[in-house]
C-alpha cells in the first residue's frame, strides 16, 4: 500500500515502455519475524506451517512483492542493515540511478516485528522502555528520564528518479538526495561505540559528499531512539562533526511520536527531511520535559516549528555498529 501511494503521489506511470527501467529497493531488518514465530508455534503443536511461510519470511520479499504488484522488471534489491536499512535504501537507489541501471527506483523500508518473542527479546536486552504506566510518554528521546524505545510497525516508500527523468515527465520534486555515507563502529553487536568516532565520520563524510557545509544545514532528523547510549552518542557526534553550526541547527526525533519502526525508521526520517524542505516546517521531539545535559542541541521540544529548510540530514544507526547518514537538499527546480 505504501508503494502504491508513493507511485500515485509521484504521478508515475509504469507501463511496457518503462517497466524495465524501474527498480525496487525496500529494505527490512527482521523481515518476516512474525511469520517465523507463527510457523514455529504451529510446528511445535505438530501442525504444518503455511505454504507461504518460507517466501513470506525472506528479507527480499518486501521488494519482490512490490515488484510483483507494480509489474516492475528493473533491478530489485534488498539490504539488511538493522535499523539503518530504510535510510540506506535511498543511497542504494541513488547508486543504481547514477550507475545507469535504472531511471526510477521505488525505495524505502518496512518491518513487522510486534510479536511476543521479538518484544521479549528486545526487553531482555534492556532496549525497550518499561514506562508502562504512561505509554504516551514512554518514548522520550534526549530526555534525562528516557529508559528505552517503543516498538512500532510501518512502511515508508518514496520514488527516487534522475533529475533528467523527472524533468522529462514533468514530475514535482520534493527534495534531492545529494549525498550520503555508511560506516561501521565494529565495536559491539548492539551498543554504539562510546567514542562516536565512526558516527562522526559518517556525518562528516555525508556532508562532504553532498557538497554542502555544516553552516548550510537547517535540520537534522536524528536517529534519537530514546535509549541512554544512542542519544548521548549521537548528540556528541553531531556536535563534533558539525562544529559551531550544531548550536543553531534544529534536531528532532520522529521516534518520539511514531515509535521505532526498525527498518521503516530510517525511511521515515528520509521522508521527514523531504517534507520539511517541501513544507518549511520540522516536527517536534515530544516528551522532552527534562533535557539531558549530554544532549545539548536544539531538539525542537514539544511542538513543531515553522522553519525554512533548504538542506536537511537524516541519521540512522543499527545493531552491529551500522551508521548511515543521508543529506537532502531543495531541488533546483520545483
Amino acid at each position: 500500500m505504501a508503494a502504491r501511494e508513493a507511485v500515485a503521489d509521484a504521478k508515475l506511470r509504469i507501463d511496457d515502455d518503462n517497466r524495465d527501467r524501474v527498480g525496487i529497493v525496500v529494505n527490512a531488518a527482521v523481515a518476516g519475524f512474525d511469520t517465523i514465530e507463527a510457523a514455529t508455534r504451529r510446528v511445535v503443536a505438530e501442525a504444518d506451517p503455511s505454504a507461504y511461510f518460507v517466501p513470506y519470511s525472506l528479507a527480499n520479499m518486501p521488494s519482490c512483492e512490490v515488484a510483483i504488484d507494480l509489474g516492475v522488471h528493473g533491478p530489485v534489491n534488498a539490504n539488511a542493515l538493522a535499523c539503518a536499512s530504510g535510510l540506506y535504501a535511498l543511497l542504494d537507489a541513488r547508486r543504481l540511478i547514477l550507475a545507469g541501471e535504472a531511471d526510477v527506483v521505488i525505495c524505502g523500508g518496512t518491518d513487522s516485528a510486534i510479536a511476543p518473542v521479538f518484544i521479549t527479546g528486545m526487553a531482555a536486552m534492556g532496549a525497550l522502555s518499561r514506562n508502562n504506566d504512561d505509554p504516551a510518554g514512554a518514548s522520550r528521546p534526549f530526555d534525562a528520564d528516557r529508559d528505552g524505545f517503543v516498538l512500532g510497525e510501518g512502511a515508508v516508500v518514496m520514488v527516487l528518479e534522475s533529475a533528467e527523468h523527472a524533468r522529462r515527465r514533468g514530475a514535482t520534486a520534493y527534495a534531492a538526495v545529494s549525498g550520503g555515507a555508511l560506516t561501521c563502529d565494529a565495536f559491539h553487536v548492539s551498543a554504539p561505540s562510546p567514542t562516536g568516532a565512526y558516527t562522526t565520520a559518517a556525518i562528516s563524510t555525508a556532508v562532504g559528499r553532498a557538497g554542502v557545509s555544516p553552516d548550510e544545514i537547517d535540520y537534522v532528523c536524528a536517529h534519537g531512539t530514546s535509549t541512554k547510549a544512542n542519544d548521548s552518542t549521537e548528540s556528541r557526534a553531531l556536535r563534533t562533526a558539525l562544529g559551531p553550526a550544531a548550536d543553531r541547527i534544529a534536531v528532532s526525533s520522529p521516534k518520539s511520536t511514531a515509535g521505532h519502526l526498525l527498518a521503516g525508521a530510517g525511511a521515515l526520517s528520509a521522508m521527514v527531511c523531504a517534507l520539511s524542505i517541501r513544507d518549511g516546517a520540522v516536527p517536534p521531539t515530544i516528551n522532552l520535559d527534562t533535557p539531558d545535559p549530554e544532549c545539548d542541541l536544539d531538539h525542537v521540544a514539544h511542538v513543531a516549528r515553522r522553519l525554512p529548510v533548504r538542506t536537511a540530514m537524516a541519521n540512522a544507526f543499527g545493531f552491529g555498529g551500522q551508521n548511515c547518514v543521508a543529506v537532502f537538499t531543495a531541488p533546483d527546480e520545483p
